[in-house]
C-alpha cells in the first residue's frame, strides 16, 4: 500500500489537507489518519492533483518517427503531469483500421506509462471523402472520432457520422477551419456554426477542437445557453502566446490572437469546457525557416501543468477553476469513468506539483518547438494507475 500524505488536494471532490492511501490502481481511503503502509510520500508544501486529462495530443507514430515516438511523447506527459492522453489520428498511415489502432494500443501498454485513449479518423485515410466505418470501431470500444488536422468539410459525411455515433453516446470532434476564408475570423466560425445546427438538429455530441476566435465564442455560447452536446477546448498556447509572424516557434493552427483576441477567451472561459495541450512536435530543423513554409504546432506535454499554473498567476485566475478544466471536466464530457477526481475507488491517477518552482525547461518529448522561455509552476511526481512514472527528488 501506498500513503501520500500532507499535501494539499485541488480537485471536484476533496479539498484540503488529507492523506491518500493507494492500493494497486485505486484510492482506497482519503482521511486524516496515519496507518502503516508499505511506502510512504510525504507531500508537505505541496499540492496534489488529479491526473491531467489532455484529450489533443498527436505522437506522431507511426510514419513520422523522427517528430515524436510513442515513447517519447508518453515520457513528456508523465513529466507535464498527464496522466491519460486523447491522440489524434494523423498518423502514417492514419489510424483508420483496426490493425494499426491495436498496433498502437500494444505498443502503449509495453510502455506502460500514461494511459492513452485513440480517437480514430472519420474518414478513411483523413481524406474527408469516405466515411470510415464508425460503428464497428464504436463496438470494439472506440467512441471518439476526428479527422484532426483536417476539417471535416462535407456536411453530408458529418451528418452521418454524428447519426452514426449518437447510437453509442459517441463525440465527433471537429478542427474546424474553412481555408477559403483564412484570412478572416469567418475562417473557423462558419463550420463551427454548421456543426451546431447539426448537432442540435441531431441531439448528437460534438466537441469542437482549439477554438481561437471570437466569432466560434460567440456561437459556442449559443449553443451552452441553449443547452446543445456541444462541447469544445482551448489550448493552453492560445491563452499565453500572442500572435507573432517573426517567430516560426509561435506559429500554430489555428494562430494565435492578438492582446483583444485572448482578452476575449480568458474572460469567457467558463463557456469553454477544457484546456488541451494540442501536442504537436517537429524538428527545429522544420520550424527553421520562414513562417509561410514553417509547420503549425508547438510541442506541449513537457509543460502542460506549468503552463496552467501561469494562466492562474499571470490573469490572477483561480487555479481550483483552472484544475477542473483539465481534470474533473474532461473525464465528465468523455464519459471516462474513474478519472478527473480524487475521490475513493477512482483510478490513482495523480500529480503531486510544486507552485513555488518553476519549470524545470527539460524536454522529454523529442520535439523541441517551444517558444516559452519561463513558465511557473512544476510536476514534482507524476503517479498512472497507483505506480510513479515520473519523480523528481522530494524532501
Amino acid at each position: 500500500m501506498l500513503l501520500i500524505k500532507n499535501a494539499k488536494i485541488i480537485s471536484h471532490s476533496t479539498k484540503g489537507n488529507f492523506n491518500i492511501y493507494i492500493e494497486e490502481d485505486k484510492i482506497i481511503e482519503i482521511s486524516k489518519i496515519i496507518k502503516k503502509v508499505d511506502k510512504v510520500i510525504d507531500a508537505k508544501d505541496l499540492i496534489l492533483i488529479p491526473g491531467i486529462i489532455d484529450m489533443h495530443t498527436h505522437l506522431r507514430e507511426p510514419g513520422f518517427e523522427y517528430k515524436e515516438t510513442i515513447y517519447d511523447g508518453l515520457r513528456a506527459a508523465v513529466h507535464g503531469g498527464v496522466t491519460t492522453l486523447g491522440i489524434m489520428p494523423n498518423t502514417n498511415p492514419a489510424m483508420d483500421n483496426l490493425e494499426i489502432l491495436n498496433l498502437i494500443l500494444e505498443k502503449s501498454k509495453t510502455i506502460d506509462l500514461s494511459n492513452v485513449i485513440l480517437i480514430p479518423s472519420v474518414t478513411k485515410q483523413r481524406k474527408g471523402i469516405e466515411l470510415n466505418d464508425l460503428d464497428n470501431l464504436g463496438k470494439k470500444g472506440f467512441t471518439f472520432f476526428s479527422d484532426d488536422g483536417d476539417p471535416i468539410f462535407n456536411d453530408e459525411i458529418m451528418f452521418k457520422a454524428l447519426n452514426i455515433v449518437k447510437k453509442f453516446n459517441g463525440v465527433i470532434i471537429n478542427h474546424c477551419e474553412n481555408k477559403r476564408f483564412y484570412n478572416m475570423d469567418l475562417f473557423e466560425s462558419l463550420m463551427v456554426a454548421r456543426d451546431i445546427e447539426l448537432s442540435k438538429y441531431i441531439n448528437s455530441h460534438v466537441h469542437i477542437a482549439h477554438i481561437s476566435t471570437k466569432n466560434t465564442l460567440d456561437l459556442i455560447k449559443y449553443a451552452k445557453l441553449n443547452k446543445l452536446k456541444v462541447s469544445s477546448e482551448v489550448t493552453f498556447h492560445h491563452l499565453l502566446l500572442e500572435k507573432d509572424e517573426k517567430n516560426t516557434l509561435k506559429k500554430i493552427n489555428p494562430p494565435l490572437q492578438n492582446k483583444n483576441g485572448i482578452k476575449y477567451l480568458i474572460d469567457n472561459l467558463d463557456y469553454i469546457d477544457i484546456i488541451v495541450s494540442d501536442h504537436a512536435p517537429h524538428t527545429l530543423e522544420e520550424k527553421n525557416t520562414d513562417y509561410k513554409n514553417a509547420p503549425n504546432g508547438i510541442s506541449g506535454l513537457d509543460i502542460f501543468f506549468p503552463a496552467i499554473y501561469t494562466i492562474s498567476k499571470k490573469y490572477n485566475i483561480d487555479l481550483e477553476y483552472l484544475i477542473e478544466k483539465i481534470t474533473y471536466n474532461p473525464s465528465k464530457i468523455f464519459n471516462l469513468k474513474n478519472k478527473g477526481d480524487i475521490k475513493e475507488g477512482y483510478n490513482a491517477d495523480l500529480v503531486i506539483v510544486d507552485i513555488n518552482k518553476n519549470w524545470d525547461r527539460k524536454i522529454f518529448s523529442k520535439g523541441k518547438n517551444i517558444p516559452y522561455k519561463t513558465l511557473n509552476g512544476r510536476v514534482i511526481m507524476t503517479v498512472v494507475n497507483g505506480k510513479i512514472k515520473y519523480k523528481e527528488d522530494l524532501k
